[in-house]
C-alpha cells in the first residue's frame, strides 16, 4: 500500500497526531491568541484551561477522534463578542502558526483551516 493510500484512510485527527499532538496544537493556538495584541483582549478574563479542554474536545469530536464535545455550540459560546472579520483572520494566522509549528504537512494544514472557515459565520459578527 502507497503512503497516499494509507494517508487517505487516516481520520484528520489520526493525521494531526492523535490526543497528544492535538492537545499540544490547541495549547499552542490558544497561547498565541492570548498573546495576539489584535485578540488578547477576549482571552484575558477567561479560565485558559477549561478552554483548552473545550477546544481540543469539540476538534476531537468534529475530526474523527473518540471525544465528545461538553460546551456551548459556536453561536451561543460567541454571541455578543463582536468579533471581526479582521480578528478572525488573525486567529487563523495564529492556527497556522501552530499547526507549522508542530510539523502539521501543508495538505493537512489547509483542510484543519477549511474546517475553521465553515465556522466563521457562527463566530464573526454574532
Amino acid at each position: 500500500m502507497s503512503t497516499q493510500a494509507s494517508h487517505s484512510n487516516q481520520t484528520l485527527y489520526q493525521r494531526l497526531g492523535g490526543e497528544t499532538k492535538l492537545k499540544i496544537i490547541v495549547d499552542d493556538v490558544l497561547d498565541k491568541n492570548a498573546s495576539n495584541p489584535m485578540i488578547a483582549y477576549y482571552f484575558e478574563k477567561i479560565d485558559m484551561d477549561r478552554l483548552k479542554l473545550l477546544v481540543f474536545e469539540f476538534f476531537s469530536m468534529g475530526i474523527g477522534g473518540p471525544h465528545s464535545y461538553s460546551g456551548r455550540d459556536m453561536r451561543t459560546a460567541h454571541t455578543g463578542l463582536n468579533i471581526t472579520d479582521e480578528e478572525w483572520d488573525s486567529g487563523t494566522e495564529d492556527t497556522i502558526w501552530a499547526l507549522d509549528k508542530n510539523g502539521v504537512d501543508p495538505s493537512t494544514r489547509d483542510e484543519v483551516i477549511a474546517i475553521l472557515e465553515t465556522m466563521r459565520g457562527d463566530i464573526v459578527g454574532v
